[in-house]
């Protein structure tokens, strides 16, 4: 019913109980009127109005207060609704700068990795070809052998440039994920020679993900090689892999679609990364190493690797304990779907 209608039917319920009012009295006033000479009911009347008057007064004084009322919760909901625009804008914002950024990172890297490599490759060719004769000296082999291991480590920066500009773009295959990463962070931790020791647990043994092999590798090289030089010498890293559903509110936060994902969670035990810092750990070039000690691309390969494969890589840490990164994968069944 709308709020003419009631308004209505309040006030024909009034007139009703004030004409019922006054018929009360003038019926009162009758009978007084044969017992004994008595004609002036005027207060009387007034003050029987005083109900009738009250009632109409309260209903328009409680209904006023309800719109009030309703328009506060209105208000605050609305508030409420654009605080969470604005926010979710900001985030978007931001993610769109760091994808132009990476974006433009990695086409720069990828431009002058691929005229790095047509010089190297020369090189690495003749040095193999040198070493392939028979007649070498010692102090030649030697030389050479220099040579084709500095033009090698000079390739492998290539190939790491290349994928960071290709942001992922290689042939994937279907892979176990708790399998691929295990035998990712074994690759990891076998390659930087260290006594970092790892515990790992598979919350789920099934599911599987679209990924690069050897992109799945590199990732988990830089993550495992980030909490080593956090951690130094020896340490402890814990990783997890769960599958997990992501709805639609917080998929967006992310920048992913809504669905099922693989989460990757590496765990290790060093300080910690300051708040402020936390948002550049994945920009190129940055690197919280003191100048000459780091190039700070490890991050932003595994970064633009996982944005790749349709997932998200994240860091959550607090000063003095630790730093957790997760990956989030886009899981699929062993029918592929």
């Amino acid at each position: 019913m709308s709020r003419t209608g009631k308004d209505l039917i309040v006030s024909l319920v009034a007139g009703a109980a004030i004409v019922a009012v006054f018929a009360s009295f003038e019926l009162v006033e009758n009978l007084f009127e044969l017992t004994r000479e008595h004609e002036e009911w005027d207060l009387d009347e007034i003050i029987a109005c005083i109900p009738a008057l009250a009632i109409v007064a309260t209903w328009f004084a409680l209904r006023r207060w309800r719109e009030g009322a309703e328009l506060n919760r209105t208000l605050k909901r609305q508030a409420g609704e654009l605080a969470d625009a604005l926010e979710k804008r900001r985030v978007m914002e931001e993610q769109l700068r760091e994808g132009y950024k990476v974006a433009a990172m990695g086409t720069l890297g990828g431009g002058f990795a691929g005229e790095l490599r047509r010089v190297l490759e020369p090189i690495d060719r003749l040095s193999k070809e040198g070493l392939d004769r028979a007649t070498l000296v010692s102090k030649e082999r030697t030389r050479l052998e220099r040579i084709s291991d500095a033009v090698q480590g000079g390739l492998t920066i290539v190939s790491r440039m290349l994928a960071f500009g290709d942001g992922g773009t290689r042939a994937t295959e279907s892979i176990v994920a708790a399998d691929g990463m295990m035998e990712s962070i074994s690759l990891a931790v076998d390659a930087l020679d260290t006594t970092l020791e790892v515990a790992f647990r598979a919350d789920d043994e099934v599911s599987r993900i679209h990924v690069n092999r050897w992109e799945l590798h590199e990732v988990a090289s830089q993550i495992v090689a980030n909490a080593t030089e956090a951690m130094g010498s020896g340490g402890r890293i814990r990783v997890t892999v769960e599958r997990t559903a992501i709805d639609t509110r917080a998929a967006e936060a992310r920048g992913l679609t809504a669905g099922d994902f693989v989460r990757v969670r590496v765990q290790d035990d060093g300080p910690g990364i300051p708040p402020g810092l936390q948002s550049h750990v994945f920009e190129p070039f940055f690197t919280t190493k003191g100048a000459g000690d780091g190039k700070g691309l490890g991050l932003a390969i595994a970064y633009s690797l996982v944005r790749g494969w349709n997932g998200d890589l994240s860091v959550d840490s607090e000063p003095g304990e630790g730093a957790t990164f997760e990956m989030l994968i886009p899981a699929r069944d062993a029918d592929g779907n």
